[in-house]
This record gives structure tokens, sequence and C-alpha cells, in this order.
């Protein structure tokens, strides 16, 4: 299996950042580390093992990337609105660097996002607000709702960023009326998983809003767990991946 270490300094989250491709072929998918980490994660689960025929047969290659929640989200250092400018500095070091990395090394453009936890706040969140880059967005154990971590503090940055808040504002039909057909999103949660609720309620926000998505609950006892994600994602790419 192809594996390839990319690292340089980012001005625009002020540190060295890492990105790991696995595989050379096939439709790409960013992946979004959990709560606390890296691009070393995705390794650490090994999930590039359980891909491991989807990858070596040309169907998806991955690129896993550092998170950034430590110096955001979970960063009670700094006031809840630096918090969310670091999130936004962040988000811009995604679309500015990583994502041309990855088109120049995959020569595709059907730019896919994952995550688990945490990290599958950022792939939802990548989708809803870039619809014309990336093109799928798989969720696992997802959490949706980042105000618990504001606060109480307020402001349209965490407006924008908070996708049960805004994406039930959704009304232009340019945007989301291409869900389904050029962008298509994924949600997969356990019945034990402790942020179930996060999951249901996405769902209920896509549904409302006729956004076609494929949503999933697993029966017990899955819960909040790499060892069902790494279940989960096998399985999905089976589902979703077997035509590219």
């Amino acid at each position: 299996m192809n594996v390839e270490h990319h690292r340089w300094y980012s001005h625009r989250v002020g540190k060295y950042m890492s990105v790991i491709r696995y595989g050379n072929w096939g439709p790409p998918m960013l992946y979004y580390p959990t709560s606390g980490g890296g691009a070393g994660e995705f390794d650490y689960y090994g999930m590039q093992w359980d891909a491991e025929w989807f990858i070596n047969n040309g169907k998806i290659q991955f690129f896993a990337v550092d998170g950034f929640n430590r110096e955001s989200f979970y960063n009670d250092w700094i006031h809840p609105a630096d918090r969310i400018r670091s999130h936004q500095a962040y988000e811009a070091y995604i679309l500015e660097e990583v994502v041309p990395l990855i088109y120049d090394l995959s020569h595709n453009n059907f730019l896919g996002c994952m995550g688990c936890s945490f990290g599958a706040y950022h792939a939802l969140n990548s989708i809803m607000k870039h619809p014309d880059i990336f093109k799928l967005s798989l969720s696992m154990g997802g959490v949706f709702d980042v105000k618990g971590y504001m606060d109480g503090y307020y402001d349209m940055n965490v407006y924008f960023n908070n996708p049960v808040d805004y994406v039930p504002q959704m009304w232009e039909p340019h945007i989301w009326q291409r869900f389904g057909r050029e962008n298509f999103i994924i949600l997969l949660t356990g019945a034990w998983d402790k942020f179930i609720e996060g999951t249901i309620r996405m769902h209920e926000i896509l549904e409302a809003k006729s956004i076609p998505h494929h949503y999933e609950i697993w029966d017990p006892p899955c819960d909040h767990h790499e060892y069902w994600w790494k279940k989960q994602l096998p399985y999905i790419l089976g589902k979703y991946y077997m035509g590219f």
C-alpha cells in the first residue's frame, strides 16, 4: 500500500501540520480525526487495513489530516470568540492548503470527507458549507452542535459553523437541492452511542429539508468506539464506493 507523509508550516494556523496519504488511485477521501487526534489517528486505528481492498483496487484513497480542536473548540484558555475564529483558521487551512494538495496528487475532483465523533462534525459541516468542493460526507458517531463548547457565547461565526442552527435556515434552492444529485450525506451511529441524539437530530433536520441522505443506527452493543467505526467504514464503502 502506498503511504506518503506531507508536512509543512501553515501561516493560517501558525504551526506545522501533517497530511498522510494512503493509496495512490481512486476518488480521494479526507479524514478528519476525533477531538484530540492527529493525522496519525487513521493509522493508529488501523483503518487503512479495514479499507485495504478498496485502497489496493483503486476504489478510494485517504488523506488523513491533523486536527485543530485543542486550539479551537477545546481551548478553555481563550475566549469563545477566539475559539470559533481558530476553527475558521483551520477551515481556511483545509480549503486553501490541503484541498489543493489533494487535487494535485489525486487528479480526481470527486472529493469526499469523513470523520468519527468530533471529526464527524467537521465532515458534515464541510459538505454543508462547501458542497462545491466536497461531494460526499461520512459521519460516524457524530456531534453536530458546538454551542456546548462556547460557554454560552454566540455570534454569527458560531451560527454559520453550527449545522443544527444554519441547516434548517438554508433556503437557497440552488444549494440544498443539489444534495442527492451531486452531493450525498451519510450518517451512521450505534444504538448505544453516547452521542446518538446528535445523529438523530441531524437526520431529522435533513429530512425536514428534503435533503437526501443515508441514515442508519446499528443495533446494540454498537457504541461510541473505534471498534465499531472500523466495521462501519468497509461496510459503507462496499455500499457506495464499489462503482467508482
